[in-house]
């Protein structure tokens, strides 16, 4: 196995070029704990530091190590940020709810700032974090696959006996890229899946959580099932749904291994009368956010990585992006994951999806902004606006454009360049409670 483990000098470096070029929209501490797991993918696929050399058996705990944290602690302090998510839930369902995902003692979950600020519907959250903690189970892709006559591609995360992998001339890429389904028994009874219920092997160097794929396919997109929900249901469905994309992400390294956004979709199910959610509804997100083959390179998927990355040129992450796109306010242009499509391209793709079940969707979207402004000027002028300075009192800057019933307020300085745009609608509510006081 340490053959294709990557050295321990590139991933200290990966590490540290990774932490000084990119920032994630959440604490210190937390994108660090981030970052580690990140190293794991860039070392199988050859990604930064390691240059397209392709170290497919290095796992989060070679990486740990290389970097001198501790594995014991860092999988303390993953399983914290889950635990926090799981209280948040426990409370909602004990009559004791809060109404934004903050932890008892007030911080954000994951570190995200516009989670201390935004107020939020529990019921809605834990409709989403039922819906995107099934969305990955291996007998709803499986369901959905029959229902819809697509082909997806499964599998999940078992413990597994390094040693015995080596034997067998398997490594981690085999595990996770080969159709395994019919091997799963023949793994078991050679040892090479360890039975999860014995305790003594979870601490042994030897085994590791290790994705074996089922059945090949294209997968699905994380980007897609959050802005999908979101709009069938409502932007707080869309954040329950990326907590449980966080959980998945966060158990692959914990003390104790176990598919923790799926027990927790089931816990809320059979503890929370008022759900109004049935596992069709799982099935139905999971073909939304399945992509196609013909679009295997087109279409964003996202890790927690990338849907926390600010970019550079907006100063938005990509989950910002996605809220404000299912609440119809203004969004900008701009690359995300690691594909680094643009963010249009996977909207206009769900709505193609949408159509496709015949989903009513009203969208509350205006025109992207960057996109608007790479169009025609005649193109622009098609919808009423005005220009202010930065210097106008937001007050005056809605009064003009309620009088001249102007779509969009553009902000220009001095030499005529654009600041931003503002849509008037999201202020005029403040402006006509005023003027009726």
């Amino acid at each position: 196995m340490r053959k294709k483990v990557a050295p321990r000098e590139l991933i200290q470096q990966d590490f540290r070029n990774l932490k000084s070029s990119e920032r994630l929209y959440t604490s210190p501490k937390i994108e660090e704990l981030i970052f580690l797991q990140s190293i794991e993918g860039r070392a199988h696929n050859g990604a930064g530091s390691f240059n397209k050399r392709f170290y497919v058996n290095t796992t989060i705990d070679d990486v740990i190590r290389a970097v001198g944290r501790s594995p014991k602690a860092t999988k303390t302090k993953r399983q914290e940020l889950i635990d926090e998510i799981v209280e948040f839930v426990d409370s909602a369902l004990g009559d004791d709810p809060r109404d934004r995902l903050v932890t008892r003692n007030g911080k954000p979950l994951l570190g995200i700032p516009f989670f201390k600020e935004k107020t939020v519907n529990y019921h809605d959250i834990l409709k989403g974090l039922y819906l995107g903690g099934l969305r990955d189970d291996v007998d709803i892709r499986s369901r959905t696959e029959k229902l819809f006559k697509i082909d997806i591609g499964y599998g999940r995360c078992y413990l597994v006996d390094i040693d015995v992998m080596n034997d067998m001339c398997l490594d981690a890429e085999d595990l996770a890229h080969q159709e395994n389904q019919d091997r799963l028994e023949e793994f078991r009874s050679l040892g090479l899946i360890v039975d999860e219920t014995k305790t003594r092997y979870r601490d042994s160097k030897r085994i590791k959580y290790i994705y074996i794929r089922h059945h090949v396919g294209p997968g699905q997109s994380d980007d897609t099932a959050i802005v999908a929900s979101g709009l069938i249901f409502n932007v707080d469905v869309a954040l329950g749904v990326f907590l449980a994309d966080a959980i998945d992400t966060l158990e692959k390294y914990v003390n104790i291994y176990r598919d923790q956004d799926n027990e927790l979709a089931r816990y809320i199910k059979e503890n929370y009368a008022f759900l109004d959610c049935e596992e069709k509804d799982v099935c139905e997100l999971s073909y939304l956010a399945a992509i196609p083959k013909e679009k295997i390179d087109e279409i964003p998927d996202s890790s927690l990585r990338y849907l926390l990355s600010i970019d550079e040129e907006t100063g938005q992450s990509a989950i910002e992006t996605h809220i404000n796109f299912i609440e119809g306010k203004p969004i900008q242009q701009m690359p995300i994951s690691h594909r680094r499509v643009q963010v249009t391209q996977l909207y206009e793709f769900i709505k193609e999806k949408l159509k496709s079940i015949k989903k009513e969707v009203v969208f509350k979207i205006p025109e992207v902004l960057g996109k608007e402004l790479e169009s025609s000027v005649t193109k622009v002028m098609q919808r009423r606006f005005i220009t202010v300075s930065p210097l106008t009192s937001l007050k005056t800057a809605l009064q003009k454009a309620e009088a001249r019933k102007s779509e969009l307020i553009i902000v220009k300085d001095e030499n005529g360049n654009i600041l931003g745009i503002v849509n008037p609608s999201d202020f005029l509510v403040f402006l006509r409670g005023e003027n009726n006081a």
